[in-house]
């Protein structure tokens, strides 16, 4: 799977060739622009697996197909949800979990980036949020996924209610993630070690470039994001401005950069950092299955990519670090979406509030 752009002769517009494989069978078809192919080539990669099953198609296929079902007044506000799906239409149906969801509605209520940076009305993402939950509750009664991912998100506003905080008991331990990166090969191990180390979204992470580590700084430069179709060098703009960002990084993980470009020096710096080994740019669903690939040897179960996302804030707050820090960090929209995903893990600074005016009263004070 590839878009290819080809140029014949000198002062001849250039087309962009989409390739895929769909049920063991090679298509391609030619564009005059990068989108019409993508478009197209999502289009294709929507329609596989053959048959019923909807858990592996794209989002934005799907989404489209269910809407075109429904007539009148439902079937607008179900095309008005697949014209704002965002980073969704490139995800898989069954990949989509709570935090993407609560990304997405964040997108939403701060501006979103493929509309100018235009905001919704609180009333409006409820609207949306409704339409999408009863997209996801038609996929689980036809028994295509377990759950629906939407149950939990508060409707309305970017920020949720207690079903999307983070359990500290739930969080990924240290121990488990030493196991992931022993089972892991090369780049995923390298891949893992940056998001437990940065928080990265995966995405974010297969769109760095060799440029965007600053080894004189110690830091990665988060400036864009893989466009999100698997094959293609291509990139997109970030979820939202609070996502570029630049995030400092421990010895150890520059260290292992360092080791890494050593094994790749032909790599431009303008090139995808990471590739796969056919030499393609990453995306979000590729590494979903190749998580599951290290994590099921290891024996680390239960968990996601984005679980290194919640051990990395976890980390940040246990050391005492702002909410401001935090969300700076992790490229959030506003402090709210951290506060509301993050809030037992504060309380968990108790022996802290406690300790900073303990005996501010006793006898001994003068």
């Amino acid at each position: 799977m590839a878009i290819v752009k080809r140029q014949w002769g000198e002062n001849s517009k250039p087309r962009y060739e989409a390739r895929v494989r769909v049920g063991g069978k090679s298509r391609s078809k030619s564009f005059g622009t990068r989108k019409e192919a993508q478009d197209w080539e999502r289009d294709q990669l929507g329609k596989k697996p053959t048959g019923r099953r909807t858990d592996n198609k794209l989002m934005g296929v799907a989404v489209k197909a269910w809407a075109g079902q429904a007539t009148g007044s439902t079937g607008v506000g179900r095309m008005h949800l697949v014209g704002n799906l965002g980073d969704l239409a490139d995800k898989k149906v069954g990949d989509v979990d709570s935090d993407d969801i609560r990304d997405w509605r964040a997108e939403l209520a701060e501006g979103r980036p493929w509309a100018g940076g235009r905001a919704f009305k609180s009333s409006t993402i409820s609207t949306l949020t409704k339409h999408l939950s009863a997209f996801f509750n038609d996929a689980v009664t036809r028994d295509q996924i377990p759950r629906n991912p939407v149950l939990g998100v508060r409707r309305g506003t970017g920020t949720v209610n207690e079903g999307g905080v983070i359990d500290p008991a739930g969080l990924i331990t240290v121990a488990e993630v030493r196991k992931l990166l022993d089972k892991a090969d090369e780049p995923v191990g390298t891949m893992l070690e940056l998001m437990a180390t940065s928080g990265l979204r995966p995405n974010e992470v297969a769109g760095l470039r060799v440029s965007s580590v600053d080894f004189g700084a110690g830091a990665v430069h988060v400036m864009e994001q893989a466009s999100g179709v698997y094959g293609a060098w291509d990139w997109k703009v970030l979820k939202s401005a609070k996502s570029r960002r630049s995030i400092p990084l421990p010895d150890s993980t520059v260290t292992r950069l360092r080791m890494y470009l050593a094994d790749h020096q032909d790599y431009l710096p303008k090139s995808p950092l990471f590739r796969t080994e056919r030499g393609y740019q990453w995306s979000s669903a590729h590494f979903y299955r190749e998580w599951v690939a290290v994590a099921e040897p290891a024996g680390v179960a239960g968990h996601s990519p984005k679980s290194l996302r919640h051990f990395y804030a976890s980390k940040l707050i246990r050391a005492g670090e702002s909410v401001a820090v935090v969300q700076a960090r992790l490229g959030h929209a506003s402090p709210m979406v951290t506060l509301g995903t993050y809030v037992h893990l504060w309380e968990d600074s108790a022996d802290t509030t406690r300790a900073a005016v303990e005996g501010l009263f006793s006898s001994e004070v003068e």
